[in-house]
């Protein structure tokens, strides 16, 4: 369990929490590029608590701003999208993309007024179809993290995002514990499972508590985790965290498609997964990229099952199922078929997630070695930000960009041999390697 002390500072992000000024010190990726259209409707955003507004100006650039007019408080949402600039519908104030007040068309030709005045403005930078923004003070931002995927053409993967209503924290926390999907996602009978080979349903069926083991890495940290399986095998899924809030979990199969999430914090109670399904070294296929794009994932909404776009934070991807519909839970199809019970698969991590609170009470828990992993990331969490607070240290990994190219793996190795062993060079981005995975 963690202390009331540690939970608030671990769970709390707005400007001046010691969390907050940590998740600041990083890159933090929000929309898609299509989302924004050069001189097109504005995008509601919400980041760390703090309202904003992305737009494309006439030039193609993405600008991220505060949603309220420094003049007299106005939503600039309503403003005109035109000519380089945002302006405000109340009274004309136009700012650019890098907050600057350009034009103030209710004040006098020699009123120099417009040059003491600026919005709040993020930079922001475009990468394989994705924004991202820098909301910390270092002037020049770090580097973006080198993630495997970032260079990759359009025609390698597939991308989404949804909302959640929870606490960010308790979002991560499913990604990095291998033991709940012997449970949660699982079928009664093993066969049925379709996310993965029979082989290795056959072996979470019969092997329900995997064995953790955690190393810190230079960026985050690398979980083990094992089970047993036949012939005399072990089966090591390997989970990377990448701080602040990236994850990677195992993929399957030969030559597999890979996966990045990330868990970014729209405020204290709510959050959004993004994330993206991809082929190091070759285009997805048709059908590859309509399953993945149609299929009910850790961050994909079913079609069916989104709200309707709205003009809210993130109001693409929010989900229909929920707390107050029993995220549609099938008491029959629960008894007869799968675990859970609840058809999204998403569903099946948030409706648990979701019930713990929109801030989860880690007072309350009671921790097994099940909870290795967990327990390690929120130490380095907690840690890194108390450095940061009282003693001005900022995490290696800020500048270190090339730490974050690192991937997830999955192998079954002898029983006995050290997973860590067997995976080290494996789980290294090396230029035109893809280790077939169990």
């Amino acid at each position: 369990m963690l202390s009331a002390t540690d939970n608030e500072l671990l769970t709390r992000v707005g400007a001046g929490t010691p969390m907050g000024d940590l998740l600041r010190l990083y890159w933090v990726p929000f929309l898609f590029s299509w989302e924004l259209q050069p001189d097109g409707e504005p995008e509601r955003v919400r980041l760390l608590g703090e309202n904003l507004l992305a737009f494309r100006d006439s030039n193609g650039q993405v600008g991220l701003v505060g949603e309220n007019c420094p003049h007299r408080g106005a939503s600039l949402f309503f403003g005109r999208n035109e000519e380089c600039g945002l302006r405000c519908v109340y009274h004309g104030w136009k700012f650019d993309a890098q907050g600057n007040c350009v034009d103030m068309p209710n004040e006098p030709a020699e009123s120099d007024f417009k040059h003491k005045v600026t919005a709040t403005a993020y930079p922001c930078v475009e990468r394989c179809g994705m924004v991202w923004t820098y909301m910390g003070a270092h002037n020049p931002p770090p580097p973006l993290p080198q993630l495997e995927w970032m260079d990759l053409p359009e025609s390698h993967h597939v991308a989404s995002k949804r909302v959640q209503y929870s606490n960010w924290v308790q979002g991560m926390e499913g990604d990095i514990d291998q033991s709940h999907v012997s449970f949660v996602h699982s079928s009664l009978n093993p066969e049925d499972n379709p996310r993965q080979s029979k082989h290795i349903a056959w072996i979470r069926a019969n092997d329900k508590h995997p064995r953790f083991e955690v190393v810190r890495t230079e960026a985050g940290v690398c979980i083990g985790a094992g089970r047993t399986a036949p012939e005399h095998q072990e089966y090591w899924r390997v989970t990377q965290h990448l701080m602040p809030f990236h994850t990677m979990t195992g993929p399957y199969g030969e030559n597999p498609i890979r996966n990045w999430r990330a868990w970014v914090p729209i405020d204290d109670t709510n959050c959004f997964v993004i994330g993206l399904s991809f082929h190091p070294l070759r285009p997805m296929t048709g059908q590859e990229r309509e399953s993945h794009e149609k299929r009910s994932g850790v961050w994909t909404i079913s079609p069916e099952e989104r709200e309707p776009k709205s003009s809210k934070p993130f109001g693409r991807l929010r989900p229909i199922p929920s707390l107050e519909n029993n995220f549609f839970i099938d008491r029959q199809v629960q008894r007869h078929k799968t675990y859970s019970g609840i058809a999204e698969f998403w569903a099946q991590d948030a409706a648990p997630q979701l019930s713990m609170g929109e801030i989860c009470d880690r007072t309350q828990e009671h921790l097994g070695t099940s909870d290795t992993a967990i327990i390690a990331v929120r130490r380095r969490l907690i840690e890194s930000a108390r450095n940061l607070r009282e003693k001005g240290v900022v995490p290696g990994e800020v500048a270190n960009a090339d730490s974050y190219a690192i991937r997830a793996d999955a192998v079954l190795i002898p029983a006995g041999t050290s997973w860590l062993e067997a995976t080290t060079e494996r789980i290294k981005v090396l230029v035109g390697v893809n280790p077939d995975c169990a």
